[in-house]
């Protein structure tokens, strides 16, 4: 019987590890995401996001930001967040021709960016299905 302990305990020293490291590295890869969803409900700047998105941005990259005939998925390759703020605010375009306009001096779009980068961040991640999200409760 003695023999058998030591590798015993070390199992249960690496499972401990494990749990608890895994656990840390969970937490830190959530740090650089905007959005948070439990129990499949959202955060306030997820829901905000997804009421702005479906407000204004829905009707050219469709719903739930899957893309459109004439404008991309915003869910299968998502930018940055410094190349999505950049261009809701200034627009895009290409070799002269608009394909975007910008939305810098929109009230209703412009100070809420980062809220509907966490909406899409959330759908590009798979943490967020299609359709109205429901409310984590304040």
């Amino acid at each position: 019987m003695r023999p058998l302990r030591h590798p015993v305990l070390f199992a249960i020293v690496v499972w401990g590890f494990t749990v608890v490291s895994g656990g840390y590295f969970q937490e830190a890869a959530a740090a650089d995401k905007f959005f948070r969803v439990v129990d499949g409900k959202v955060d306030a700047r997820t829901y905000n996001g997804y009421r702005r998105y479906h407000a204004g941005c829905n009707h050219c990259h469709g719903p739930d930001g899957v893309g459109s005939t004439f404008a991309s998925s915003l869910v299968d390759r998502p930018r940055d967040i410094e190349q999505f703020r950049r261009v809701v605010r200034d627009g895009q375009s290409s070799s002269g021709t608009s394909l975007m306009r910008g939305f810098a001096d929109d009230p209703n779009f412009a100070p809420y960016i980062d809220d509907i980068y966490a909406y899409l961040q959330a759908r590009a991640d798979g943490a967020l299905g299609r359709g109205r999200p429901k409310r984590l409760e304040p």
